[in-house]
């Protein structure tokens, strides 16, 4: 009886110490996705494509009208930038400002609201703002992606500033993938 407690005991301790070590992997990774992925109920998506823009920036933000964090990455430091901003499907994390809707847009097969930063207020200027004008003034995407592996949808906002086109948006968009290391693989 007395090996047979010890037995026990010890299998205890040791899935005690996986459990322990798969939680600190996720929490220390060393991929900022992943890690940020740990703490939220929404799933994270990246882009495949960046235009050759390096990431800059990584942000979990605290959510003006409470509720999760949102994230926030940034590719690239000088003029030319693209910016994704994440959040749980339904949340109102960030306001984009001034800007004139485009049509919509399908981004594999998901409709997607396009913008480009036009001031709407200057209705002479407003009414030549196309699609063109994202390489000009910068434009965003808006749309929901699907949660994966039981997380709830993410709502995403695609980012490009002035000197990237509308097709450059739309190819940033397009290329969003799971962040999970599960479903990337």
């Amino acid at each position: 009886m007395g090996n047979r407690k010890h037995f026990l005991i010890s299998i205890l301790a040791f899935a005690l110490s996986l459990f322990q070590l798969s939680g600190a992997s996720a929490m220390g990774s060393g991929n900022s996705y992943v890690d940020a992925q740990t703490g939220l109920t929404y799933s994270l998506y990246k882009p495949v494509n960046t235009l050759t823009l390096a990431q800059s920036k990584f942000q979990l933000l605290e959510c003006g009208g409470g509720g999760e964090q949102w994230v926030y990455v940034r590719f690239g430091k000088s003029t030319k930038k693209i910016e994704v901003m994440q959040t749980m499907k339904g949340a109102h994390c960030s306001d984009p400002g001034l800007s004139v809707k485009l049509p919509d847009v399908k981004i594999n097969g998901i409709n997607a609201k396009a913008y480009v930063y036009c001031d709407p207020t200057q209705s002479s200027t407003a009414k030549k703002c196309g699609q063109a004008q994202v390489a000009k003034f910068g434009g965003y995407l808006l749309f929901t992606l699907p949660g994966y592996y039981g997380m709830k949808a993410t709502s995403m906002q695609v980012q490009v500033s002035a000197g990237l086109t509308y097709s450059q948006l739309l190819a940033v968009a397009k290329s969003m993938t799971p962040a999970s290391t599960k479903a990337a693989n």
